[in-house]
């Protein structure tokens, strides 16, 4: 069963509500330097100098950006910028954005849950993870004691359970309100009553959780809780499968500085195992990332073509990552470059970039978890959960 359990965190003081939003930022590793810097001017408290702060060329073991964000932590810890949460709480945060013209609202519960080895068949990854993310993200958790930025995780909530007791909370007054840069404005509410706080931990009695996103702070708590094993808990945003506001969107990518023979011999076997039609640009295209039609839209010389797998029982997203390795062997991160965003594919396709580029379609809700529960890990960035969750509004104290 998963185990979950209510935070006694670390908040913006909740007096500074109305410059809330000036404090938080998207999370790490969506957050180019352009992006970065524009987040240090917005405020001198913006949560970005702790989650991913700026590294400078005189670096070195005592003072680099993870000593920096430990001496931040520290300083808005003492001027009380931040504080730390005399109780423990469960918090529920309410999205709300932008999608195709619309307001769409999305809702999570903020908790800690129990971290346990992917073998234990509790909690449930879908993609590999790579080692510099996972070292980096350790090397923050040592220097600070904290935890910036939450996991994105799912239940399949089948009796709708943890989606309507969400939807009884948030008909109360939230506690903050705001809008995040570079994102999209919330809603915050604290619950710290003791019996909601039972009732909510019974929901998960016969739960699984399965990772949405944040794969590597998922495996660096395993590893944290290694290297100090107090540590067993790790903040999530669990949301229920049944929420309307959970888009699962796709994820494209692109193929680069392939030479002549490999790119030729990558094109004959792309046409010879998918099935191919040749067809004409539509602006439609850019959001191809939210049909769940098994296809891919392929992009080459000008032209583009629909990549229909027919009706084999794995993904586009395994099919043409396996088209990629048989090619490409352990080289295939040096040629391939995901994009969340398709205007930015057209545009690197548009400027000669890249040499292929590949719209891809979303996985369904249910394939999503069918193929997850089965324990399998699927090719990288094959989903998208849209929008990214924000970074600061609870901040995990490790040392409780």
């Amino acid at each position: 069963m998963a185990r979950i359990f209510p935070i006694k965190g670390i908040m913006y003081d909740t007096q500074l509500k109305n410059e809330l939003g000036k404090f938080l930022c998207p999370p790490f590793d969506v957050v180019n330097d352009n992006d970065k810097n524009a987040l240090y001017k917005t405020s001198d408290y913006n949560v970005i100098r702790l989650e991913n702060g700026k590294s400078l060329s005189s670096d070195n073991e005592s003072n680099n950006k993870y000593t920096r964000a430990a001496d931040y932590l520290s300083q808005w810890l003492k001027n009380g910028i931040l504080k730390k949460e005399k109780e423990e709480s469960f918090f529920i945060l309410q999205e709300i954005f932008e999608i195709n013209n619309s307001n769409t609202q999305r809702n999570s519960l903020i908790c800690n849950v129990k971290v346990e080895n992917y073998e234990s068949k509790i909690v449930f990854p879908h993609e590999k993870t790579r080692e510099k993310q996972k070292q980096d993200r350790l090397d923050l958790m040592k220097a600070t004691g904290a935890v910036f930025s939450p996991i994105m995780s799912m239940i399949e909530d089948k009796d709708k359970k943890l989606n309507q007791m969400i939807k009884n909370e948030i008909k109360s007054t939230p506690l903050i309100s705001g809008e995040i840069p570079f994102m999209h404005k919330f809603n915050l509410w604290k619950i710290d009553d003791a019996d909601k706080i039972n009732l909510i931990s019974s929901i998960f009695e016969n739960e699984k959780i399965f990772i949405a996103d944040g794969h590597h702070r998922y495996e660096t708590a395993i590893n944290y809780k290694n290297f100090d094993p107090n540590s067993d808990k790790r903040m999530m945003n669990i949301f229920s499968s049944c929420d309307d506001g959970l888009l699962l969107f796709g994820y494209s990518r692109a193929i680069k500085n392939l030479d002549a023979e490999k790119l030729d011999k990558l094109i004959v076997n792309i046409f010879d195992k998918f099935t191919t039609k040749e067809i004409d640009w539509d602006e439609s295209i850019l959001n191809w990332n939210q049909s769940v039609e098994q296809t891919i839209i392929m992009g080459l010389n000008d032209k583009h073509y629909y990549l229909n797998k027919e009706n084999e029982l794995i993904s586009t997203y395994e099919k043409l990552h396996g088209i990629f390795e048989e090619l490409l062997g352990d080289k295939v991160l040096d040629h391939i470059e995901y994009i969340h965003d398709n205007e930015i594919l057209k545009e690197k396709s548009k400027n000669n970039e890249i040499q292929i580029s590949f719209y891809m379609n979303a996985l369904s809700k249910n394939y999503f978890l069918d193929c997850v529960s089965e324990g399998k890990l699927l090719p990288p960035k094959s989903t998208l959960f849209f929008p990214k969750l924000p970074t600061g509004l609870v901040i995990q104290y490790l040392d409780g």
